[in-house]
């Protein structure tokens, strides 16, 4: 349950008075609950150190932003060359960073509909752009579809498109399928033959009931938020398929999944998709607050002077944390070490369910992963959730609060070495022990 009270954990005086600070002065409204509240006092590749010296190994990236790890000294050094001499803001002018930024983000996603760049300043405000620049492509069109269960953002009308219901009357919703276990593609159930006819009957459904008014499809890769539900491959090319065929907008919200964490640098290119937008943030800079639509220029083009401009998207920093991110990718063998990291943590999770009762399903792909717990010794699942997150804290890794109330997620920085791998799945096997052996 969460409270006013500060969460205060033994032998941290100087992380827990941090606490107490926080909870004064900072509304708990601005934060997302976990059971440790952990205080960073430094990072460096994919460890934290608190105030008090305890070194923890980062299972989150942040909420999966610090692809390239914490203070990577060749991405450090490109910023700085990147960002020396620019200004602050470039609101209503221009620089030639940002061009750069542009044309290599471009060249880097090469793919015939990617054309524009069109920036924001997170990823709920890139989700809001793109529907506007549909709604302005096709203004005679007013029905936005979107699949269940997504999770695009709290503002307006990304928050609209999140979820499974919505204030906005415009919004109509597409089955998504829950695939409870990566070892469960091969279940009749989730099997194209059986799951396919049922999509193209929804699709057929809606448009029948609004014949020339769908104007935009928006879906992410895979469900986050939900619980790390990740689709057989064919689902989402048989949306983006209806789509094409029906001169609706396809819009893949990939502003958790760019930049390497399904295994491929986007992750249109792991399900084979040719969306007309992609709205990328998160890992895109590294840190720095940025996101972006990169897409089919006619739909960008359609938004006037004015329609899309806001304080900081396209800011001069933000554009060179994306040049920085991007020389780094070209450099060092980033997404092909998140292949080869996927096997161990694959095999870790599965190591998890077979020895503890409370561990049930694994989900995800790349560094990307989502392990669901049961209810356990008469605690519920969400309990035995956070009680996983604050025993792998207390063991010396740091995990995110539960996604869905009872999935943890394990979504380390790409650039995770082997030796880290293991000694992080170490970890989260003795505070899995430390319950059994306690409840």
């Amino acid at each position: 349950m969460i409270t006013n009270s500060p969460i205060q954990i033994e032998n941290e005086p100087q992380s827990n008075e941090i606490r107490k600070s926080v909870a004064q002065f900072i509304p708990k409204g601005h934060k997302t609950y976990t059971p440790t509240q952990l205080v960073i006092e430094r990072a460096s590749g994919v460890y934290l150190w608190n105030p008090e010296g305890r070194r923890f190994i980062d299972f989150a990236s942040g909420v999966l932003v610090a692809n390239l790890g914490h203070d990577h000294p060749y991405f450090e050094e490109r910023l700085r060359h990147y960002a020396e001499g620019i200004p602050r803001t470039a609101y209503n002018t221009l620089t030639g960073v940002e061009i750069r930024a542009a044309q290599r983000l471009i060249e880097n996603l090469s793919a015939d509909k990617m054309q524009q760049v069109l920036w924001a300043d997170s990823g709920s405000a890139g989700i809001i752009k793109a529907i506007w620049a549909a709604q302005h492509y096709q203004p005679d069109k007013h029905i936005i579809l979107a699949t269940q269960y997504g999770f695009h953002g709290k503002k307006g009308q990304a928050g609209d498109i999140t979820g499974e219901k919505s204030s906005n009357p415009n919004v109509r919703w597409l089955s998504f399928p829950l695939v409870m276990d990566n070892r469960h593609y091969d279940n009749p159930e989730w099997s194209a033959e059986v799951l396919m006819p049922k999509i193209a009957a929804e699709l057929d459904t809606l448009k029948r009931e609004y014949p020339n008014q769908i104007c935009m499809l928006v879906t992410e890769p895979y469900l986050g938020a939900k619980g790390s539900f990740h689709p057989p491959k064919w689902y989402l090319r048989q949306l983006n398929d209806w789509c094409n065929e029906n001169d609706v907008v396809f819009i893949l919200d990939e502003v958790q999944s760019c930049h390497g964490r399904t295994g491929n640098m986007y992750a249109f290119q792991t399900y084979g998709l040719d969306p007309d937008l992609v709205v990328l943030g998160k890992g895109l800079g590294n840190g720095e607050p940025v996101a972006t639509i990169v897409g089919r220029a006619e739909i960008l083009e359609s938004l006037d002077y004015g329609e899309a401009s806001d304080t900081y998207s396209g800011n001069p920093r933000a554009c060179a944390a994306i040049l920085a991110v991007l020389d780094t990718f070209e450099k060092f063998p980033i997404v092909e070490n998140c292949r080869q990291m996927q096997e161990m943590i694959e095999a870790g999770l599965y190591q998890l369910i077979e020895d503890f009762e409370f561990a049930t399903y694994a989900r995800g792909e790349g560094l990307v992963w989502g392990l669901e717990v049961d209810s356990y010794s008469e605690k519920t699942a969400d309990e035995i959730a956070n009680e996983c997150v604050l025993q792998c804290y207390l063991q010396g890794l740091h995990l995110m609060g539960p996604l869905a109330g009872n999935v943890l997620r394990v979504s380390p920085p790409l650039v995770i070495s082997e030796t880290e791998v293991k000694a992080g799945l170490e970890l989260m096997y003795q505070a899995f022990e430390q319950i059994a052996n306690t409840d």
